[in-house]
């Protein structure tokens, strides 16, 4: 598809954007390629149909609300021409109160209006897939996924991504979820909540993350706040890591206890995440551990460090 060009009038604010060819007509009766400054007192009057404008609003633009359709029929009235009408009306506060989202900074359309729609729609298949029905709190959220060019495949492969996360892989995260958040623990309103949170795929892996950790810990029977799980997120803990640490975080600590040491889970913790300190004093509690009884708990030697306990 061929470059657009950006035509400017003075009794009009704003530009077009149009054809090269359309953009050398326009040319011909006024138009400049080049910014000029706004004049409010044009006196251009009308000289084609309005009914004939609103008829091919209705034709071209039958998706449009009718103060859209009223807006496109008197740019009509002036000009007579449909490339010409739409530009107009693209430039309207009608038109941004119902499509603003449509454009980018530098002024350029992501897409056309039909496209968003449609663009939409799908997103709103997507979740019916999943029993979310009602969409009223989804609208922005929609308009975002537009605004970062969000194609509905890729909308559908995120979506897909964190049901199969949060509700298959680890059932105990809708109970973790619902106590956070407040909400009741069905998967619907779980994950409803969840998506509406942020559709933004960092935003939703970390978010999922976190409660991912949490659950790590909770089956091991390990429970503290939501807080420090995400504190312990932002500084590395993986959920891999994670369900490594739970995991042993009981028998490391109880052989601890056999040799007078006090290991509680915060060390195993701060260790998981690279706190020399905690590090440190995992390796003197092991060396306690190996002289007493000649076991290494799994570790194992190299470059002169033990390791084993202290890589989660």
């Amino acid at each position: 598809m061929a470059d657009l060009v950006k035509v400017y009038r003075k009794d009009l604010e704003g530009f077009y954007e149009v054809s090269e060819a359309r953009a050398a007509e326009l040319e011909a009766v006024g138009y400049s390629r080049n910014p000029v400054s706004y004049d409010v007192s044009g006196s251009s009057s009308s000289v084609y149909s309005r009914s004939e404008g609103l008829s091919k609003a209705k034709s071209l633009f039958s998706f449009f609300n009718q103060d859209l359709l009223d807006e496109y029929a008197d740019a009509w009235t002036q000009y007579g021409d449909a490339d010409t009408a739409i530009a107009v009306t693209r430039q309207s506060k009608t038109w941004d109160k119902e499509f603003g989202y449509l454009k980018r900074d530098d002024g350029t359309m992501i897409m056309s209006e039909l496209d968003a729609l449609s663009n939409i729609a799908s997103y709103k298949n997507t979740l019916y897939e999943y029993n979310i029905k009602d969409f009223t709190l989804f609208e922005d959220k929609f308009k975002d996924l537009i605004r970062t060019e969000v194609a509905p495949l890729e909308f559908q492969n995120r979506i897909d991504l964190v049901y199969n996360q949060v509700i298959d892989d680890i059932p105990a995260v809708k109970n973790l979820f619902a106590r956070e958040y407040g909400i009741e623990a069905t998967d619907d309103a779980i994950f409803g909540a969840l998506i509406n949170d942020d559709v933004e795929q960092g935003l939703l892996a970390n978010q999922i993350t976190t409660l991912q950790i949490e659950a790590e810990a909770a089956s091991a029977g390990f429970q503290t706040t939501f807080s420090r799980f995400e504190s312990l997120r932002q500084a590395g803990l993986t959920r891999q890591k994670a369900r490594q640490l739970y995991q042993s975080a009981g028998d490391i600590m109880q052989a601890a206890r056999t040799v007078g040491r006090d290991l509680d889970l915060a060390t195993l913790e701060e260790a998981a995440i690279g706190d020399v300190t905690a590090q440190k004093r995992i390796q003197r509690t092991e060396a306690d551990i190996k002289a007493q009884q000649g076991v290494t708990l799994g570790a194992a030697k190299k470059d002169k460090q033990v390791s084993g306990l202290l890589e989660f």
